[in-house]
């Protein structure tokens, strides 16, 4: 599966209290950020409570993730019908993303085609963040699938002591093109079961902490010589337990387990943090720019239209981040200080950087 890959920027100290979380505190079209990654089993992520101080400062990333959220004017193909701005209101997305919500790395061994990537369509309104289908790309052409059963990510507005529960059913089925089928059924519980300061190496931010408990259940039919069978996939019950704050719009603490006979175990651990390149995939993006070094403009070219330009200072802070408008752009540096600066240039590929003096 291909990923998509950039950065984010830093935040500032904030006040600490209680909060409460509404649309405006997640993730909209456009958006980017970079998440660092580490394993750790011993990781205590069941102490929570109110007023609350979990300590993770002494976290050490070991790889780094990004994530990319992409506006509906850039869905493609297919897609357009189920999730652009003809599609009914439940299913006109915010936006998508590349997703990990199917166990992709097991159904391609019964699948016919192979699958490229899969996207994740995300609905926001004021009381609700959610997920209304996917979409599977295969050489290049993309396949959606709206969700009969809509799934609540996140029922809003979300203070300390909340609790719902929601049901998602999708059924992607590929035929006329290929006899094969897909059915996701899941179940979420949620519970805001703490709130207080979280610490992490990025920074201490006054948050929510949030328990979701998911349980799924997948299965997939194909044909061999006109006889057709469902295969189950064996999908372990999953926690998230994540920190959200009305000063950033991802999570900036999150912790995954898998639950097997009454026993979780730690799956993964990241946090939001600022550039470092860990595990990301240097694209073959070719980039040149002028002056420098620079004042008050710079000007950059590419072979083909980034997502998204990032100035990042020589310790990894994200000083400004540029949406990508066209191969030809013209970026205003006149508010930096002076020194030297990377600029670097997110697309699916992944980034290419370049430094440049100011």
């Amino acid at each position: 599966m291909k990923h998509l890959l950039l950065p984010f920027m830093a935040l500032s100290t904030v006040a600490f209290g209680q909060i409460t979380l509404t649309d405006q505190h997640f993730a909209g079209p456009s958006e980017s950020y970079i998440f660092s990654t580490l394993t750790d089993p011993t990781i205590d992520y069941a102490t929570t409570g109110a007023n609350y101080t979990w300590d993770f400062s002494s976290m050490v990333p070991q790889d780094q993730r990004s994530l990319i959220t992409r506006p509906s004017s850039q869905i493609t193909g297919l897609s357009i019908i189920q999730f652009g701005s003809f599609a009914p209101a439940p299913y006109k997305a915010t936006y998508f993303n590349s997703s990990t919500d199917l166990p992709l790395d097991q159904a391609s061994a019964f699948l016919p085609i192979p699958i490229d990537e899969l996207n994740g369509f995300t609905k926001n309104s004021s009381n609700a963040i959610t997920s209304i289908g996917y979409e599977l790309v295969s050489n290049g052409q993309g396949l959606g699938f709206r969700s009969d059963t809509i799934e609540t990510r996140y029922a809003l507005p979300m203070t300390y002591g909340n609790n719902y529960e929601s049901r998602g059913y999708t059924n992607l089925d590929l035929n006329p093109i290929y006899d094969a089928k897909w059915r996701q059924h899941r179940h979420r519980i949620t519970n805001v079961d703490g709130w207080g300061i979280v610490k992490t190496p990025f920074g201490q931010f006054d948050a929510l902490r949030i328990h979701h408990v998911i349980d799924e259940f997948d299965s997939i039919y194909f044909s061999v010589q006109g006889l057709g069978m469902w295969i189950p996939i064996p999908v372990p019950l999953a926690h998230e337990y994540e920190w959200r704050s009305t000063s950033d719009k991802e999570a900036v603490m999150r912790i995954r387990t898998n639950e097997i006979l009454g026993t979780e175990t730690v799956t993964a651990i990241e946090y939001r943090d600022n550039f470092n390149g860990l595990g990301l995939i240097e694209s073959q993006l070719n980039v040149s720019f002028y002056p420098n070094p620079v004042i008050n403009e710079l000007h950059v070219s590419t072979e083909k239209q980034a997502d998204n330009f990032f100035i990042v200072d020589q310790s990894g802070r994200i000083w400004k981040k540029i949406p990508g408008s066209s191969k030809d752009q013209v970026i205003d540096v006149s508010e930096l200080a002076s020194g030297s600066y990377s600029l670097v240039v997110l697309s699916s590929d992944g980034y290419t950087s370049v430094k440049f003096i100011k």
